[in-house]
C-alpha cells in the first residue's frame, strides 16, 4: 500500500471512530464496504488496526482507545471534553471532511464549496516563526489603503474565523499595542533571524474571549436578545458564543415582549462581526440589552425599510 494511500486509512479510521462508539466488528464491516479498501479486504486486519492506531497518535496526537467493558473504540477526551482541545477538535473535523470527499471520489458536480481566501500558503512560515519566536518581514495591502505597506512583525497567535485566517501579534505600524492581519491581505512574508518576545501574561484564548470573532472595536457586557421558537433551535444546536445562556420562563418573564419568543443572555462585546451575525436572523431576533444597540438595530431596520420604500416608488 502506497505512503498516500495508508494516509488516507489514517483519516478514515479517525473518522469511522469519531462517528461514534464502535466495536471492532462495526469498523470491520464499514471496511468492508468502504470505497479506499482497496484489496476488498473483508475486515480490518487487528495488526494492521492496532500498528495504525499508534501511527495515529504519533502523527495527529488523537488517542484511539478501547472500552473494555463495553467492547467499542472511541477517540480519548472527545466525549467528556476534556483534554480535548479546539487544535484537535479542528484535526478530527478537517479528518472527517477528507475522508467525505475519497468516498465521494468521482462525485465532483455533486458537491459544492465555498471559495477559499487567499494567504493560507502563508500558514506554515507563521507557524514556525511563532514556533522559534522569529519575527518576520510583512508586506501588507489593507482595504483602507492602495499601496502595499511592509512592517516588522512579531507573530503571537493564529486564529481562523469563517474561513479566514488571521495573526495576532505587534507589528511596526504600531508599536506597543496587539493587532489583527488577515492572511488573505499579505502580499508576502519572510522570517528574520531577530527575536522577539510574546508579552507576559498574554493568553490568546483570554485575548478573545469575550468577542465573537476578530473584531475588537466595543466593550463586553451584559447582552439579552429576544428570538423566536425557530431561531432558538438554530442557537441551541449551534450556540454564538461560549457565554450563551437561554433563560428559562421565569426568569425570562420580566423582559419578554411576545409570549412564546425565547431569551438568551451573553457576556460578550457587542463588535460589528457579532452584530452582522445577529442581523442574519433577521425579524426573527430582537435586541432587548443593552439599550444603546437595540436603538441602533433598530435605526438600522428603519434604514432597511426607506430603501426597499425607495425601490418600490421607482
Amino acid at each position: 500500500m502506497s505512503p498516500a494511500q495508508v494516509f488516507k486509512v489514517y483519516i478514515w479510521l479517525v473518522d469511522t471512530i469519531a462517528s461514534g462508539h464502535l466495536s471492532k466488528d462495526d469498523i470491520d464491516r464499514r471496511w468492508a464496504h468502504s470505497s479506499i479498501n482497496e484489496y476488498g479486504e473483508p475486515f480490518f486486519p487487528i495488526r494492521k488496526f492496532h500498528r495504525y492506531k499508534e501511527d495515529i497518535l504519533t502523527l495527529f496526537g488523537v488517542s484511539i482507545k478501547c472500552n473494555r467493558k463495553k467492547n467499542y473504540y472511541y477517540i480519548e477526551g472527545e466525549d467528556s471534553g476534556q483534554n480535548w482541545g479546539d487544535m484537535r477538535r479542528y484535526i478530527v473535523s478537517t479528518f472527517t471532511f477528507k475522508a467525505t470527499i475519497d468516498e465521494a471520489e468521482g462525485m465532483e458536480d455533486c458537491l459544492l464549496f465555498e471559495p477559499v481566501p487567499a494567504g493560507t500558503q502563508y500558514l506554515s512560515t507563521l507557524v514556525r516563526a511563532i514556533r522559534s519566536r522569529k519575527q518576520l518581514l510583512i508586506t501588507y495591502h489593507s482595504f483602507d489603503r492602495d499601496t502595499d505597506t511592509d512592517m516588522f512583525f512579531s507573530p503571537y497567535c493564529l486564529r481562523v474565523f469563517k474561513q479566514r485566517w488571521y495573526v495576532v501579534g505587534e507589528s511596526s505600524a504600531h508599536p506597543g499595542e496587539t493587532r489583527i492581519y488577515a492572511l488573505d491581505r499579505v502580499v508576502g512574508v519572510h522570517m528574520l533571524d531577530s527575536d522577539y518576545r510574546i508579552p507576559q501574561g498574554f493568553s490568546p484564548r483570554s485575548f478573545f474571549a469575550d468577542y465573537y470573532g476578530v473584531f475588537r472595536n466595543a466593550e463586553p457586557c451584559l447582552l439579552r436578545i429576544e428570538v423566536t421558537p425557530r431561531a432558538a433551535m438554530f442557537l441551541r444546536s449551534l450556540p454564538l458564543h461560549h457565554s450563551q445562556r437561554e433563560l428559562t420562563a421565569e426568569q425570562a418573564e420580566p423582559w419578554r415582549i411576545v409570549k412564546d419568543d425565547v431569551l438568551f443572555e451573553y457576556f460578550i462585546a457587542p463588535t460589528f462581526d457579532f452584530i452582522q451575525q445577529l442581523r442574519t436572523f433577521g425579524s426573527e431576533l430582537r435586541v432587548l440589552a443593552p439599550i444603546s444597540l437595540a436603538n441602533t438595530m433598530q435605526a438600522e431596520a428603519i434604514e432597511v425599510v426607506r430603501r426597499y420604500n425607495m425601490t418600490a416608488e421607482r
